[in-house]
């Protein structure tokens, strides 16, 4: 359970990089290339990408982000799927990302953002 709750701390602190646009912040907890995919399609992002889009955003969008009824599966000792449902952009939303360990540290390799109905 204790790594359940460190994934999705780790979770909390992405969007809390997102709300403050600490570019640095999100950047070290991100695994370069990484896949994000959303309403807008699916993207290969590199780091230079990613610095580039978090310069875009103000973070007002990404306050108070609330992570409810998330579910954490290992699929083994190095990597992770969390999955939740947020409010983002006045839209319900269900997110994904894939948490991988890599040199004693976690990062996300990949996040998923789709609409619920």
């Amino acid at each position: 359970m204790q790594i359940q709750n460190e994934i999705i701390d780790l979770e909390k602190r992405y969007w809390q990089a997102m709300a403050e646009s600490d570019v640095e912040t999100a950047a070290s907890l991100t695994r370069f290339p990484a896949i994000v995919s959303g309403p807008r399609g699916t993207n290969l992002v590199t780091e230079t990408e990613y610095r580039e889009m978090m310069g875009e955003h103000t973070g007002d969008e990404f306050r108070d982000i609330e992570l409810r009824n998330p579910k954490v599966e290992f699929v083994n000792d190095d990597l992770a799927i969390l999955s939740y449902e947020t409010m983002v952009r006045n839209m319900r939303m269900q997110d994904v990302s894939t948490w991988v360990r890599e040199n004693d540290k976690w990062i996300c390799a990949f996040h998923s953002e789709n609409p619920l109905q």
